[in-house]
């Protein structure tokens, strides 16, 4: 839950329009924080996974919000992949927007 709430908090603190190009320190900053949150989304994923298996109805995938979680994190690596090529990669980030829908399925019923 802090780290959905840690990701909240950047998420809103970014400021894309101001700052194109990423150079001020509070960008790189922010950038570092995204980086870590991802990895951090990524690990738990493979874990995940790892744990439950990949498919079936009792596995990672056979959940709606696992399917939702695996989806946000392979956007995530596009992102990753496809960045330093001459690729526009704005619809790819705002799948960073659902991160915080996660935190739905942390709270109990």
């Amino acid at each position: 839950m802090l780290v959905i709430l840690l990701n909240c908090v950047t998420l809103g603190m970014f400021q894309p329009c101001e700052d194109v190009t990423c150079q001020t320190e509070w960008c790189l900053i922010l950038q570092v924080l995204d980086d870590c949150i991802f990895a951090f989304f990524a690990v738990e994923m493979v874990i995940k996974m790892m744990a439950l298996g990949i498919f079936g109805s009792k596995c990672y995938l056979g959940d709606t919000w696992n399917r939702l979680d695996f989806f946000i994190v392979m956007a995530g690596m596009m992102e990753y992949s496809l960045d330093g090529h001459n690729a526009s990669l704005s619809a790819i980030r705002t799948v960073r927007v659902l991160r915080p829908l996660r935190a739905i399925n942390r709270v109990p019923s």
